[in-house]
């Protein structure tokens, strides 16, 4: 059997009959994908017909069919600029040549393709010039409320190497903790809650009644933050009195970069230190910037790093997202991983990788959990973990993990980031009108337990695009 490969000019013959090339096949982000064969001497036409998770029945037409009348760059290409395509949808697909042998022009297809997508491209025809840089710059998924972005580009970075926060990065926070977690503190800025030293941010829980005097959690006076308030003004975040109910029995701090930096898509590092102590956490979250899709985490919340300060509990590391402030919202996103040791005895490096497709989170140059969207979007999702997802379906399938997040950067006590337990060793129960009080009456168990270690302690945060 005669068979004859024309290397030198790369077109194919199979018993002396022209063979149309193997297809590329790229798919793009946030949507679009492309079809190509290499442009050889003979080829006349080039025709893409294809389908999306549906087999042809025999050479039909298919969704997408198209004649291309002429090469570009070297290559005959099929262009789709609007299919959304995820991690597992197939194309199947079946291409056609007319090719001229030098005496007659004639047709060949290659028929029963398919194509299953696994990664994402990032599309290169459409560049973009960074004007800080003379280099040419790819495009990137990712957007910055600062700059334009480029591939693989730094686009926030705090070494905390000043003797004070960075006002043009941070915010601290002065406010009383709200929903949806309802911690059991007041952020304050102050010497004794948040330093910068030695290129190092360190957050530290104070009682309250240390800060403000005996008994302030009883206070007949309540508390005012007054014109530097960072939460709407007139609202509870900013005033309390009196009524019956305990003032929050500590104060904590926490810095944000809302209204100074956000992002959407891209890779955040945190290296840090986490707190240990009874019913103490760290706030290491991005937090929507414009909740579009509602309150009380309806918006969606990315969790880099989440240790309960237990003794029984550090060794468990948590991060991931979260959909809702049910229990099952909660814990939906929840991805964990072990250490024999405390993770409040070292600092680690925390990151996330947030992508158009996914959500993964890592420790230490280890991913250790990654969360997809299902096939209908995290909308389909609402019945399961009893929450409304309605607008959700106005957004992507990543919706609402689709939009714009800022850093937030804090120490947490109690509240409702704990889940209620039948053993006796948790003081409080969630939305009980009584847990600040339940919490605070139980104070000689925790407190006991915070030490030099209750502290927050991170050393650099680094943003970068896909």
């Amino acid at each position: 059997m005669l068979w004859l490969a024309v290397l030198c000019s790369c077109v194919i013959f199979i018993n002396g009959q022209y063979e149309v090339p193997e297809a590329r096949v790229e798919v793009f982000q946030p949507r679009g994908f492309r079809v190509s064969i290499p442009d050889e001497d003979g080829i006349k036409l080039f025709a893409f017909h294809g389908k999306i998770n549906e087999e042809f029945d025999g050479r039909e037409a298919g969704t997408f069919a198209r004649d291309i009348l002429k090469p570009r760059n070297g290559r005959w290409t099929f262009t789709d600029k609007t299919t959304k395509l995820k991690q597992g949808d197939v194309i199947y697909y079946w291409t056609y040549v007319d090719y001229f042998d030098g005496q007659n022009k004639l047709g060949y297809a290659r028929d029963d393709q398919s194509y299953v997508v696994n990664n994402f491209d990032s599309n290169p025809d459409l560049p973009k010039i960074d004007i800080r840089n003379p280099d040419f710059c790819r495009v990137t998924d990712t957007q910055s409320s600062l700059e334009k972005v480029c591939q693989g580009q730094v686009i926030f970075q705090d070494d905390f190497s000043t003797k004070t926060l960075k006002s043009v990065f941070w915010t601290p926070e002065q406010r009383f903790a709200q929903g949806p977690d309802y911690e059991f503190v007041m952020y304050m800025n102050t010497p004794e809650t948040l330093q910068v030293t030695d290129g190092v941010v360190r957050i530290k829980p104070l009682l309250s009644d240390d800060v403000f005097g005996h008994d302030f959690v009883h206070s007949k006076n309540g508390f005012k933050f007054g014109e530097n308030c960072t939460d709407v003004a007139g609202s509870p975040g900013c005033s309390r009195e009196y009524d019956g109910f305990l003032l929050p029995p500590v104060v904590s701090a926490q810095i944000t970069t809302k209204q100074k930096f956000a992002f959407k898509y891209g890779k955040i590092e945190i290296r840090a230190k986490l707190p240990k102590g009874d019913w103490i956490y760290p706030e290491l979250y991005l937090t929507p910037l414009s909740e579009i899709y509602g309150s009380n985490l309806q918006s969606g919340q990315i969790r880099v790093a989440f240790v309960a300060g237990n003794l029984n509990e550090n060794h468990i590391l948590h991060g991931g997202i979260t959909l809702g402030a049910t229990p099952a919202a909660r814990a939906y996103g929840d991805r964990t991983t072990e250490r024999r040791s405390h993770w409040s005895d070292d600092f680690h490096t925390f990151t996330v990788n947030w992508k158009p497709n996914g959500i993964s989170v890592g420790v230490d140059n280890m991913t250790y959990g990654t969360i997809f969207p299902p096939s209908k979007g995290f909308a389909e999702l609402g019945p399961s973990l009893k929450i409304n997802t309605t607008r959700w379906k106005e957004g992507s399938e990543m919706a609402p993990f689709d939009q714009m997040m800022y850093i937030t950067i804090g120490l947490g006590v109690g509240g409702e980031s704990f889940e209620d337990r039948n053993d006796g060793t948790k003081p409080w129960r969630s939305k009980n009108r009584n847990m600040v009080k339940t919490f605070y009456e139980a104070k000689k168990e925790w407190w006991s337990t915070w030490s030099e270690k209750s502290v927050v302690e991170v050393d650099y945060i680094k943003v970068s695009a896909l």
